[in-house]
């Protein structure tokens, strides 16, 4: 007797046991939860700032006629400017961002298309200036796409002047500082959590005013003009 006893004992309590075991398997495991929303981001890259041909004047040229020797200058061109940008942006939200963009300040030169004195001067360029463009922009992030993360941006840019160069048929050459609008657009694509690629298009609605003395001659010569550039780049983000 007492020995089924201990038999029916021992049996009740392996079945307690698998019981215990079982029911530990159907405890649901909690599910890892998702990584922080970063506080801020670094973009760093190629940039490359682009005018359209003849198309930097308002009221009809960027000098629109040349007091002497009977020379016109229709409009003006600026090759395309290429340089290292820098963007850094904070995070307010998961979404909203505020963000400072900048670049190393390139050398801009411009070159007169409708001079029809180009000849007998040896050039159409009319000087030269080194700008750097600092922006602030306000983004809206989209997050619901997974690593592709596209971005909206307006804000105000401030081109500024870091020294004139007469290097062409304008001495005393001077560009003005002046405030602009900028719009933004561009992604993110993550490659892991913290660091990604990323491209990025941004238009300045941007006008200034440019003077200078023609060929040494004493005859001041002042112009308003409009630039309105496109700035494309691309490289590394790295979030936070």
């Amino acid at each position: 007797m007492t020995g089924a006893i201990k038999l029916w004992a021992a049996a009740l309590i392996a079945a307690l046991a698998i019981t215990r075991a079982d029911a530990a398997d159907l405890t649901p495991v909690p599910e890892p939860l998702p990584p922080p929303a970063p506080l801020f981001y670094v973009h760093v890259g190629a940039l490359g700032v682009f005018t359209l041909p003849d198309a930097q004047s308002t009221g009809g040229g960027f000098f629109n006629f040349l007091p002497v020797f009977g020379g016109e200058i229709s409009n003006v061109a600026i090759r395309p400017n290429y340089t290292l940008g820098l963007e850094l942006g904070y995070f307010l939200t998961p979404n909203i961002a505020l963000a400072l963009s900048a670049g190393v300040p390139p050398v801009a030169h411009l070159k007169a298309t409708g001079l029809n004195l180009t000849n007998a001067l040896g050039t159409n360029l009319l000087g030269s200036v080194r700008y750097g463009p600092a922006m602030l922009i306000a983004q809206y992030h989209f997050t619901n796409f997974g690593a592709f993360q596209p971005y909206l941006g307006v804000g105000a840019a401030y081109v500024l002047n870091f020294g004139n160069i007469s290097d062409g048929i304008l001495t005393n050459l001077a560009v003005d500082q002046n405030f602009g609008f900028v719009m933004q657009a561009g992604a993110d694509w993550m490659l892991t959590q913290n660091w990604g690629v990323y491209v990025d298009v941004k238009k300045v609605i941007y006008s200034t005013d440019v003077s200078g003395d023609l060929l040494n001659a004493g005859i001041p010569i002042r112009t308003h003009v409009q630039l309105d550039p496109w700035a494309a780049g691309a490289g590394i983000t790295f979030k936070y």
